[in-house]
């Protein structure tokens, strides 16, 4: 019987987790390039794992349907900006919201992606419950009395999300600095 040391096992798992990794970012991509030349529910999970080059296994493993890969995408995106939010220790609106806008420039080809898809709701979700945080902890709180607060937010929040949408339709004619002040003006 092989014994294995605890080294073996703590490489093991990191180099499992890098190919998993590797799998994830490659059905991304290929997902996104899918859908820039066809519409996203004609897409089929073979067409997204033969672009990839990896198996319809692989797929399975991390994912039960097409969307689920966006989502992903999605968590991880929003889980990086929670992380640089904390490591700067951004304490303003405006610094938070400009990092928000900034991050999302460089995710053009997956915001036409969703827009173009009528997918867009799958970043709505995702963006409400990050960007209620925002609102409670930076407008709400401040401003609103507890009744008006979770009106307030869904407010903001939509107010937030309809902009980016219409920043990414308008190929980014403004530059982030000037939406994060638009978007500050709003929650005053």
């Amino acid at each position: 019987m092989k014994r294995y040391r605890l080294g073996d096992i703590v490489m093991a798992n990191k180099l499992n987790s890098y190919r998993n990794a590797i799998t994830k970012e490659s059905i991304f991509i290929a997902l996104m390039l899918l859908m820039k030349t066809k519409e996203f529910h004609k897409i089929s999970i073979t067409e997204v794992t033969t672009k990839a080059g990896v198996s319809r296994m692989a797929f399975y493993r991390n994912y039960e349907v097409l969307e689920d890969v966006i989502t992903d995408y999605l968590d991880t995106f929003f889980a990086k900006y929670e992380k640089k939010v904390s490591d700067i220790g951004l304490d303003n609106t405006y610094d938070i919201v400009l990092m928000f806008f900034s991050s999302f420039k460089t995710e053009k080809t997956l915001m036409m992606n969703l827009i173009d898809s009528n997918l867009s709701y799958l970043l709505l979700d995702k963006s409400n419950s990050f960007l209620e945080e925002i609102c409670k902890e930076f407008v709400c709180d401040k401003f609103y009395s507890p009744e008006k607060e979770k009106y307030t937010i869904k407010f903001l929040c939509g107010g937030f999300f309809n902009m980016l949408v219409e920043w990414v339709l308008s190929d980014f004619k403004e530059d982030e600095e000037y939406m994060a002040e638009l978007f500050c003006e709003y929650c005053k």
